[in-house]
């Protein structure tokens, strides 16, 4: 059977996404897979994946005692899916097979496939076939109308009952015609989910142990940091929905139970005010939803089936009038003299990951995954990339490079001036710490532990977020105005100066989105992304920048004052110093002690932040 845990590898030369599934014999009858080509857009690609993945396991189901074959029917049902086609179109066996024995054949392999969908490619042979007999499924097409017309002039009862058949004699058409209700009794349910005595927290928790089982990072079996976000989803799920039977999980129930997360609930966590939650979150908790239902509806475990139609079920979420309104107004950005308090105010590790996040775009996830060995100080673009990119670079300039996880995109970004001397300064603590190879993190906490280390249970770490808030803290403290925003807004402040200084399209490029130009998906199948123009910009923000860069002083790895000297205070001892004042009228305008002047003097002297 398919392992279920395989990725899409990387584009062939064709430009598409590839997979080898399943056997078959070849001229010299011997096994041998087949290649499947997918197309080159990787979410469609995924699906076209998994379609085939439940066709080969309902091949191995059905021959249990021998070895598995792609046959030339299943192959060809195989291909059309690659192809993308929704519907699967069987055409005769032969231009002799009889049109009831194609009617037949064509309702047995939907029987046997029932998670597609077939059609007759001969309608005329089929319809032959079929004569006046109504077929019990939706999915194959019926006597001389289609699919959709049919169903779409009936009543919400009739769709969950097939069309009656053809009276067999006049005592039995009496009763059909003249009691519509015996007449719909007569007949079994399209969908009637079976009561295997599951319930919905059941497979809740079943779902959450097939997670832990395939989605890990090593061969200890460490859950991957993706395989947690899933975990705590259905948690989050489990909390909104209650605990009933299966059997009662039809397509209303789903119906509603998407409904019910598109209205945005209220968060239940203590300190939630009342809050709805966030139209991120929402998208994400109903996308794992679906994907809870597929897998529920393959599982063994579980006699449940999915409706028919559950991916016609919408799931949309509808936007957000008031939070439309405020991105209208005003984006969630920091503004130039907020950067400037951040950068004063920073210690050099902070002042790191202030830097990292406005030159390159990077979260906490790039910048707690940065390896030593994908930073590149004071060393030219090799002469290819030079000529690829068309930029030109000197050793004088600084780089880092890495693969974004979310779209597994390669990205090298040019540092600024002040990025690489904080680089410079923690690369060298780093090399005294052990492990330092080429494939480890280049940045570790005080305690020389990574960055993305998990909580003992299991949560996401909090340590570049929370130092940022201790950041914002001292500032506030200090009776200075800066908007609360999470780390994470430097990522779209950096994406929204560099957007600012070239285009929208050189803005995707520099935030490594999947597809920067999105109406042309296949642009980085046949082209290079414009990095040489990424740099030009990132040069004219870091001009821009320059009053932010200056807060540093000349050495922005040297350590902050002690606290008990706020930084307002330390400023004025500045101020006063440059307009000639002496020590100790400073000394009685600030009311701290002259010793006290002269050590702030001498380390603003060092700082490069006072003339001597």
């Amino acid at each position: 059977m398919a392992p279920r845990s395989g990725r899409l590898s990387n584009l062939d030369s064709q430009g598409q996404y590839v997979r080898q599934l399943g056997w078959k014999q070849n001229a010299n009858g011997s096994r041998v897979q087949h290649k499947f080509r997918l197309g080159a857009d990787k979410r469609e690609a995924e699906r076209r994946d998994d379609r085939l993945r439940q066709l080969w396991e309902q091949i191995c189901k059905d021959t249990p005692q021998a070895e598995a074959l792609w046959d030339n029917l299943t192959l060809e049902i195989a291909k059309q899916i690659a192809k993308g086609d929704d519907r699967i179109v069987v055409p005769p066996n032969s231009e002799k097979e009889a049109a009831p024995a194609y009617a037949d054949r064509l309702q047995g392999i939907q029987n046997r496939f029932a998670f597609l969908r077939f059609a007759p490619s001969d309608t005329e042979l089929y319809a032959q076939g079929i004569g006046d007999k109504a077929v019990d499924r939706r999915d194959i097409v019926l006597t001389g109308e289609p699919f959709g017309d049919y169903w779409s002039r009936k009543s919400f009862a009739e769709r969950f009952y097939p069309p009656p058949l053809k009276p067999q004699n006049e005592a039995e058409s009496v009763v059909l015609k003249d009691d519509p209700i015996a007449q719909m009794l007569a007949y079994t349910p399209l969908t009637h989910p079976k009561d295997d005595g599951a319930t919905l927290h059941q497979a809740f928790d079943a779902y959450q142990a097939w997670i832990k089982e395939h989605y890990t990072d090593d061969s200890k079996g460490t859950l991957s940091e993706y395989a947690h976000t899933k975990l705590g989803q259905i948690d989050t799920l489990k909390a909104h929905h209650d605990d009933v039977k299966l059997n009662r999980v039809d397509y209303d129930y789903i119906e509603k139970m998407y409904r019910y997360w598109a209205h945005r609930p209220l968060k239940r966590s203590p300190n939630s005010s009342g809050n709805r939650i966030s139209h991120s979150s929402i998208r994400h908790y109903l996308g794992e939803l679906h994907r809870f239902f597929k897998w529920l509806h393959r599982s063994k475990n579980f006699t449940w089936r999915k409706p028919e139609d559950l991916d016609d079920i919408d799931r949309t979420i509808p936007p957000n009038t008031e939070s439309v309104k405020r991105r209208i107004r005003k984006v969630d950005t920091f503004q130039l003299e907020e950067l400037r308090l951040l950068n004063r105010y920073a210690t050099p590790i902070e002042r790191l990951y202030l830097m990292l996040g406005l030159n390159c775009g990077f979260g906490t996830k790039e910048i707690a995954t940065l390896t030593i060995g994908e930073i590149f100080l004071h060393q030219a673009l090799p002469t290819d990339e030079q000529e690829v990119f068309g930029f030109e670079s000197t050793n004088a300039d600084s780089f880092v490079s890495l693969v974004r996880n979310k779209t597994t995109i390669v990205g090298k970004y040019l540092l600024f001036k002040q990025t690489a001397q904080l680089l410079e300064w923690g690369l060298a603590w780093r090399l005294k710490l052990p492990n330092p190879a080429a494939d480890q993190p280049a940045i570790l906490n005080s305690k020389g532990t990574r960055l993305d280390r998990r909580s003992g249970n299991g949560n996401p770490s909090r340590q570049i977020p929370n130092t940022f808030i201790r950041l914002q803290d001292r500032i506030l403290a200090d009776n200075n105005q800066i908007t609360r925003l999470p780390f994470k807004y430097l990522r779209k402040t950096a994406g929204d100066l560099i957007r600012r200084f070239s285009d929208g399209e050189i803005a995707g490029v520099f935030l490594l989105h999947g597809s920067p130009v999105k109406t042309d998906k296949l642009s980085d199948v046949y082209t290079n992304r414009p990095f040489g123009k990424v740099y030009e910009a990132i040069r004219r923000v870091e001009e821009y920048l320059q009053p932010v860069f200056e807060e540093a002083g000349d050495s922005p790895i040297l350590e902050q004052p002690q606290a008990y000297t706020s930084r307002k205070t330390i400023d004025r001892i500045a101020d006063l110093k440059r307009s000639g004042k002496s020590i100790r009228e400073i000394a009685e305008e600030t009311g701290k002690s002259r010793m006290t002047i002269y050590r702030h003097i001498e380390n603003l002297r060092k700082r490069g932040l006072l003339d001597s």
